[in-house]
């Protein structure tokens, strides 16, 4: 198999960094994640900022309707908001990777980043409400669906907002999956499977 890059965009509690991290492992390649708003922040020189600061510097966006800059308005004009400078970062830094090396890329938009490449398989990982809600009680320190539900609508929110597109939506990606259909290493492995059978 050529160099091949998954991206792995999730609901919130759908287990989609366990299984984003199995299909790394299965393929012996890097898992990136929250590095990337790292390197993004070397770039711009903000490194005095925490990993909290950054991260929520990147999640919050402004109304649509009062600033919408998405991904493909990249040579607008005059200054740039902070958040919008590091997801332009790092999508200059997604994009490398994915010229470079095979790996797994979770969140970031990069589904909609790499659309073109015809290297990349897009992943979309659901669940159903009652997967969901076991989880937010076990995994995520008894989270109640609906916190689950309010952090997946500020996802949408920031991938409306630089994609222009609805997060989920499948005509988005190349494989929809429901992550409660087996066991996080079976789905990591269709996922494995499916990338081997359409990147050559």
């Amino acid at each position: 198999m050529s160099n091949v890059v998954i991206t792995i965009s999730r609901q919130y509690g759908a287990a989609g960094r366990e299984i984003a991290t199995k299909v790394a492992e299965k393929l012996g390649v890097h898992l990136y994640d929250r590095q990337l708003v790292h390197i993004a922040a070397a770039q711009l020189q903000i490194d005095e900022l925490s990993e909290e600061e950054l991260l929520k510097l990147e999640r919050e966006v402004p109304p649509l309707g009062l600033s919408f800059t998405p991904f493909f308005s990249f040579g607008m004009r005059g200054e740039k908001p902070l958040n919008q400078q590091i997801f332009e970062a790092e999508a200059g830094v997604i994009a490398r990777l994915a010229r470079n090396e095979s790996c797994v890329i979770l969140g970031r938009c990069a589904d909609f980043v790499l659309h073109n490449e015809r290297n990349v398989v897009s992943v979309f990982i659901h669940a159903s409400d009652k997967f969901r809600a076991d989880r937010g009680v076990h995994a995520y320190l008894g989270k109640t669906l609906e916190d689950l539900k309010r952090e997946d609508e500020k996802r949408a929110l920031y991938y409306k907002h630089f994609t222009a597109q609805e997060f989920g939506a499948p005509e988005n990606y190349d494989l929809v999956v429901r992550a409660d259909k087996g066991t996080t290493d079976e789905i990591a492995d269709a996922i494995v499977a499916y990338a081997k059978a359409f990147v050559k």
